[in-house]
C-alpha cells in the first residue's frame, strides 16, 4: 500500500505516534506526540522503497495488525513444564512467522543439554538458545527476517540444537535467570539480566566441555543476516576444533577399552580354560583314585581268598608216606616253577585250590598238562589225581585265559 492510499493528505498530514495500548488502558492514558510529515509527489517516489521490502507490513507500520498478531502469548506465564511451553511457543511462533523457522528442541534444558552435548563425539553439536521478547520493537524483523531466513535455518538444522525461551512475561524470565545461573554461573545471569527490553531477542551459543559448559557468544536483536551468519560460523569454527580434539580422545580411550576388554577377554578365557583344566585333572585324579580303590579291595579280596584257600589245604604228605603220593610240578607264566606233593587220592579241587593260594586262581588261568598236551581245567574237579593221570608225578603249566 502507497501513502496516498492510505488515505494520508498530500502534500502534508499530521500524524501521531503514541506507545501501543493494552487492552485495559485507555486512549486518554497513553502519552502522545505529534509530528509533521511532508510527502513528495508520485514523481519524486522511486527515491523510497515499500516498507514491505524491509519485511514490515503496512498493518505493523501503522499499528493496525498488532492486536491480531500478538493475540496470544508465546508461552503461558509460570509455565510449570518445559516440554508443554515449548509446544505451544513452537505452535505460535509458526502462526507468527511461517513454517520455515528453526527446528525448536521439545523437553527441558537439561534434557537439551544431554542431546547437544552428552553424545559420541561425532554427534555432539552447538547448543542455540533463542530468548524471545515480544515488548522489544526488533523482535518482528529478527524472528521474520533472520530466524526464519532459509540459510539461517539450515545451518542451526545442521549443526545445532536450537532451545528457546520467552521472557515476555516476569515469571517465565526469572525462571530463566535461576536455570542460567544453575547451568552457566553467575556471570552470565546477570548479563542477560542487565539486558534491556530493547536489545532483545538474545541468541546465545552454547559449547559443552569437559567440565562446564561455556557460554561463546551473546547475539542481541539489532543484526542482520549476514552477521547473523558469521557469527554462527566462527562459534562453529571453535566448536570443530574442540570437537576434533574430543574425537581423538575418545578414540583413543575407545582404543584403551578396546585392548582392555579383549586383554580381559583372554584373562577370561585362559582362567577358563585353567579351571577346565583343573577340573579334568581334578576328575582323573578322582577316576584313578576310584579305580585304585577297586583294585586294591580286587586285591585284598583276592587275597583274603587265597589266604582262606591256603588255610583250607590239606598237609602235604612226606616222601616216605606209605600212601601213594603225586609229586606236582608247576610252572608259572613267569617262568618260575613251585612243587608240592598231593596224595593220589586227593581231589582235582585241591591241586586248583593250591594253584590259587599262589595267586592264580583257575577262573582266570588254565592249567594245562604236556603228554598228552590237555587243559586239566576243564576235567572234573571232584575226580582224584590217580584217576586223571596225575600220579606219580607231572609237570603242568599255567597260562592266562583269554
Amino acid at each position: 500500500m502507497t501513502l496516498a492510499a492510505s488515505g494520508v493528505s498530500f502534500p502534508c498530514h499530521r500524524l501521531t505516534v503514541g506507545r501501543r495500548s493494552s487492552p485495559v488502558q485507555t486512549r486518554e492514558q497513553s502519552e502522545e506526540q505529534c509530528t509533521d510529515v511532508h510527502m513528495v509527489s508520485d514523481s519524486d517516489g522511486d527515491d523510497f522503497e515499500d516498507a514491505t521490502e524491509f519485511g514490515v507490513d503496512d498493518g505493523e507500520m501503522f499499528g493496525v495488525a498488532s492486536s491480531a498478531l500478538r493475540k496470544s502469548p508465546m508461552m503461558p506465564e509460570n509455565a510449570e513444564n518445559e516440554g508443554d511451553a515449548l509446544l505451544q511457543f513452537t505452535a505460535e511462533f509458526s502462526s507468527r512467522y511461517g513454517d520455515c523457522h528453526p527446528v525448536y528442541f521439545i523437553g527441558s534444558l537439561e534434557a537439551a543439554f544431554q542431546e547437544a552435548f552428552y553424545g559420541k563425539a561425532r554427534d555432539r553439536k552447538l547448543l542455540a538458545i533463542y530468548l524471545h521478547h515480544d515488548e522489544s520493537v526488533l523482535t518482528n524483523v529478527f524472528c521474520s527476517q533472520m530466524l526464519c531466513a532459509e540459510s539461517i535455518v539450515s545451518y542451526l538444522s545442521q549443526n545445532f540444537i536450537t532451545w528457546a525461551w520467552d521472557m515476555t512475561k516476569e515469571a517465565n524470565r526469572a525462571r530463566f535467570l535461576t536455570m542460567c545461573t544453575r547451568h552457566f554461573g553467575s556471570v552470565v545471569a546477570q548479563t542477560i539480566r542487565t539486558q534491556k527490553t530493547d536489545q532483545f531477542p538474545l541468541f546465545l551459543i552454547i559449547m559443552g566441555k569437559r567440565s562446564s559448559n561455556e557460554v561463546l557468544n551473546v547475539i542481541q536483536g539489532n543484526t542482520t543476516v549476514d552477521e547473523l551468519m558469521m557469527r554462527l560460523m566462527a562459534a562453529m569454527e571453535i566448536f570443530s576444533a574442540q570437537q576434533q580434539e574430543d574425537i581423538k580422545d575418545e578414540d583413543e580411550r575407545e582404543a584403551r577399552e578396546n585392548v582392555k576388554r579383549e586383554q580381559d577377554e583372554a584373562y577370561r578365557i585362559s582362567l577358563e580354560a585353567d579351571r577346565a583344566k583343573r577340573e579334568a585333572q581334578e576328575r582323573e585324579m578322582a577316576e584313578q583314585f576310584r579305580l585304585e580303590q577297586i583294585r586294591k579291595e580286587r586285591e585284598e579280596e583276592r587275597e583274603a581268598i587265597r589266604l582262606s584257600l591256603e588255610q583250607s589245604l590239606p598237609p602235604e604228605p612226606k616222601e616216605e608216606s606209605t600212601e601213594s603220593v603225586s609229586k606236582l610240578r608247576i610252572r608259572t607264566p613267569s617262568g618260575e616253577f613251585f612243587e608240592r606233593r598231593f596224595l593220589a587220592s586227593s581231589k582235582l579241587q585241591v591241586v586248583f585250590d593250591f594253584v590259587a593260594s599262589k595267586g592264580y586262581p583257575w577262573e582266570e588261568y588254565k592249567l594245562l598238562g604236556t603228554f598228552p598236551r590237555r587243559d586239566v581245567t576243564q576235567l572234573d574237579p571232584n575226580k582224584t589225581l590217580l584217576e586223571v593221570k596225575l600220579y606219580p608225578q607231572e609237570t603242568l603249566f599255567l597260562e592266562a585265559k583269554e
